[in-house]
């Protein structure tokens, strides 16, 4: 589905119009039950352990934080037939909980951060598995951090002698590769280190080699708690997801078993980023949900779960998503549940990557 497509769905039609006398009865009956409790609001503050090591980082590199006390954290988020979440010996329960399991996740972490006023992270998700994303803006130029598992390195480093050859140069004591795409726009990979490797994309108005030397000379690795003092404070992390999770399902049927502690929410996330990965876990219940009553001949369940898409709707987190003009994400998920096609939930699941 291109964005052309995704631009041409409607998302505000009414549902009742569009669903049949059962499964409208069957909606009604499902937003009837409140299945997600109240959660309090509470700000996202970042505990800043040693913040004087850390005060170059968060003012200049992302901007500044308000310092609050040590909150107390949800329970920690596991996904059936993964590790737990925190590493043995870490305890996720009483005082400081929330905090350690973030530390867990930012021990794996690249954690490299612009020791140089002006950018602003807009972007991040991953941090945990070996994979994850990071873009730092600043003006017209653009810093996007890539990175993953090392065993992948020797692909994408042969996919990139495509660009042409590369010179060797050091980025936070480790050696790296710059490819030059055009006279603004480079590419740096980062030898394996910890078992993942980080890509640098480096674009934009005035960024030229020399500016680019000078700016990965400026980019340093730091340690977990400063690398977690220096995100912003509407970044949710692993400490915060379950919480987090709970409120933006506020008014969403969920599917059977369902449970937003167990999700996998395992990284860190901007706000829209987190959002979409609550939604697609969500929708891929469903969606499931359907499949196993289709197999088993379970007509009421399939109904439900038939009728629970389509309400999507009236989701409040894909109204907020849309309206935040981040993404497609709530357009694309209300065209594939639009279209009439009794096995609906079979292209959710391949819009969403329900199994990817």
């Amino acid at each position: 589905m291109n964005d052309e497509q995704l631009l041409d769905a409607d998302p505000y039609r009414p549902v009742a119009g569009r669903l049949d006398g059962a499964e409208q009865h069957l909606l009604e009956e499902i937003m009837s039950v409140p299945l997600v409790p109240s959660v309090p609001v509470r700000p996202l503050r970042r505990r800043l352990v040693g913040a004087v090591a850390a005060a170059a980082v968060v003012t200049g590199v992302i901007g500044a934080s308000t310092l609050l006390p040590e909150r107390s954290a949800p329970p920690p988020v596991t996904l059936p037939g993964t590790v737990p979440s925190a590493a043995p010996g870490i305890s996720t329960g009483g005082a400081g909980a929330g905090h350690q399991l973030d530390l867990t996740y930012a021990t794996s972490h690249p954690r490299l951060l612009i020791d140089e006023p002006g950018w602003k992270l807009q972007v991040i998700y991953g941090f945990a598995g070996g994979t994850g994303t990071a873009d730092f803006h600043k003006g017209d130029r653009n810093v996007g951090m890539t990175w993953y598992q090392a065993d992948s390195y020797q692909s994408y480093f042969a996919d990139r002698l495509d660009v042409g050859r590369p010179r060797a140069t050091r980025v936070a004591g480790v050696g790296a590769k710059v490819f030059t795409y055009s006279r603004d726009d480079f590419a740096v990979m980062l030898d394996p280190r910890d078992g993942t490797f980080v890509e640098i994309r480096v674009q934009g108005a005035g960024v030229s080699r020399s500016y680019l030397d000078e700016l990965l000379e400026r980019i340093r690795r730091v340690e977990p708690e400063e690398f977690l003092a220096a995100l912003p404070p509407e970044v949710v992390t692993p400490g915060e997801a379950t919480a987090e999770a709970e409120k933006a399902l506020t008014g969403v049927p969920r599917p059977p078993g369902f449970d937003a502690g167990r999700l996998g929410l395992d990284g860190a996330y901007t706000p829209y980023q987190f959002q979409a990965r609550v939604v697609k876990l969500t929708a891929c219940g469903w969606a499931g949900e359907w499949v196993r009553a289709d197999r088993a001949g379970d007509d009421m369940a399939a109904q439900t779960a038939i009728a629970a898409l389509r309400g999507s709707r009236n989701w409040p987190i894909l109204k907020e998503m849309d309206e935040s003009k981040r993404g497609d994400w709530s357009r694309m998920l209300w065209r594939t549940i639009g279209e009439q096609n009794p096995d609906m939930p079979l292209d959710v699941q391949r819009v969403a990557g329900c199994n990817e």
